[in-house]
């Protein structure tokens, strides 16, 4: 079966790729960015101001047009990394099988006044669960949630990303140098919600936040510490597989840590639903470090079992990839 991947994000590109190379399945790629493109002959998916996301009825039907003999050679289109260009395919009579991994809300919009989502999209959505052609699979459960919340239907089905790393990121650089020191990501919490990496450093440790060079990169440091932003993130299964280890606040200290703050959670924060998040979640409680208070954070980042622990992350690392396959290899075969 010939595969086709439209996505906007790097990361699940990478972990479809290597779902792809697990499952001997040969899946090209078109994205935003020319250089992920599989045919570097074939314009990217791009637009001005990122409106490329706005997937509304005219901009569906100009990629359909641009790109329809080129979709016409697979077996199956797998969108992700936004929902909306599943719309490129819904719109336009699309026969073959389209699988639609919902990654960042259903009916994600950049910006306002864009005229999308619209009424026609979401009827095209809600559609699906008459089409046989067509899966819509939430890679977290709140996907599916959220759908609910707007009346639309996508089921109950859920594929975690895996975490496996593919030849996308294919830097792996030794950097001893970083070993004792902690990273604190770019994000808005960690950064402009508060200075974490100021507040870990009044605790007495080495810090670092900034760029970095992929996922791989981050197997040099000491540990992570992060406060999240997000239901779900790719880089969030990436530490089971590279053996990360992350100390976040525990959903107590969260509240605290963002009382009367700029805090950002990716919309909508619904609070009494923390406990279904990746981050949270009854399944993965053993695998992240939560923390109570600084104090607490100080004690755990000196006397936790920095070994025992990745071996622990990445045991569980090995189970999930198995089952993950087999949820993929059960969707494409059938």
């Amino acid at each position: 079966m010939k595969l086709l991947h439209l996505s906007f994000h790097k990361g699940c590109i990478n972990d479809f790729n290597y779902i792809c190379e697990k499952l001997n399945y040969d899946c090209e790629i078109l994205s935003y960015d020319k250089e992920l493109n599989s045919n570097k002959e074939l314009p990217p998916l791009q637009e001005n101001d990122c409106q490329q996301y706005n997937i509304t009825h005219d901009r569906a039907e100009k990629y359909w047009n641009i790109y329809k003999d080129y979709f016409n050679k697979f077996d199956c289109i797998i969108t992700s990394d936004t929902a909306p260009l599943s719309r490129i395919f819904l719109q336009n009579g699309w026969s073959k099988k389209l699988i639609i991994w919902v990654c960042n809300r259903f009916d994600y919009a950049h910006g306002s006044n864009s005229g999308f989502p619209d009424k026609e999209y979401y009827e095209l959505i809600n559609n699906c669960k008459f089409k046989s052609n067509v899966e819509i699979i939430g890679y977290t459960l709140f996907e599916n949630i959220y759908a609910k919340m707007k009346n639309i239907d996508i089921g109950d089905k859920v594929i975690q990303p895996s975490g496996g790393i593919s030849d996308v990121y294919n830097n792996n650089t030794n950097k001893k140098e970083l070993n004792d020191v902690l990273f604190i990501p770019p994000y808005h919490n960690d950064t402009i919600m508060m200075n974490l990496k100021n507040q870990i450093e009044m605790l007495g440790f080495k810090a670092y936040t900034g760029k970095y060079d992929g996922p791989c990169d981050l197997t040099n440091y000491k540990a992570v510490v992060h406060i999240p932003y997000a239901w779900s993130n790719l880089a969030f299964f990436e530490m089971f597989q590279l053996g990360i280890v992350y100390f976040i606040p525990s959903i107590s200290f969260l509240q605290i840590l963002k009382n009367n703050r700029n805090f950002f959670w990716s919309p909508p924060y619904v609070e009494k639903l923390l406990n279904i998040s990746e981050w949270y979640n009854e399944e993965h409680k053993d695998l992240l470090i939560y923390f109570d208070s600084w104090e607490d954070l100080t004690n755990k980042i000196n006397t936790l079992n920095y070994e025992e622990h990745k071996l622990k992350l990445k045991n569980f690392g090995e189970t999930h990839i198995q089952t993950t396959l087999e949820k993929w290899k059960y969707l494409l075969d059938n």
